[in-house]
């Protein structure tokens, strides 16, 4: 099986931890912010290529299959939007969006894309929620 080919757009503290991640999944090819000093510090930790613009990452890297959105809540949904148009599938932090009509159209785009859309749900790892759910499940 090859490995992934995976880019993050949001080099803060929630992008360096799937940057961490990438190496069990994948190959981190590029990371993208508009702070080029984020940018250029994940990317030199990890090897791999730095944009300051998701455009131009977008222009130049071809060869992505999943793009892992990092960035403030509010941005989620162009980025996320623009990744699938280019037609790379979408890992979101969470939450998706911040509006309805946004996760409404990051749903059809990514549809009409034939590509996958994926949000973080990281909690059900947690122990307390795993404990909730162990006792639900067993009444």
């Amino acid at each position: 099986m090859t490995k992934k080919r995976i880019a993050i757009i949001g080099c803060g503290r929630i992008g360096q931890r799937h940057a961490a991640q990438i190496a069990s999944v994948g190959i981190l090819k590029a990371v993208c912010d508009i702070v080029p000093e984020k940018a250029d510090k994940l990317s030199a930790a990890n090897g791999c290529n730095a944009y300051y613009s998701i455009e131009k990452l977008l222009e130049v890297e071809k060869e992505l299959d999943l793009i892992s959105i990092c960035t403030p809540n509010g941005l989620h949904a162009i980025h996320a939007i623009k990744s699938l148009e280019a037609g790379v599938n979408v890992l979101c932090e969470k939450p998706l969006c911040i509006k309805v009509v946004d996760g409404k159209k990051m749903i059809e785009v990514a549809a009409k894309a034939n590509k996958k859309l994926f949000v973080v749900k990281q909690n059900r790892y947690n122990p307390p929620v795993e404990f909730l759910k162990k006792i639900i499940t067993e009444n």
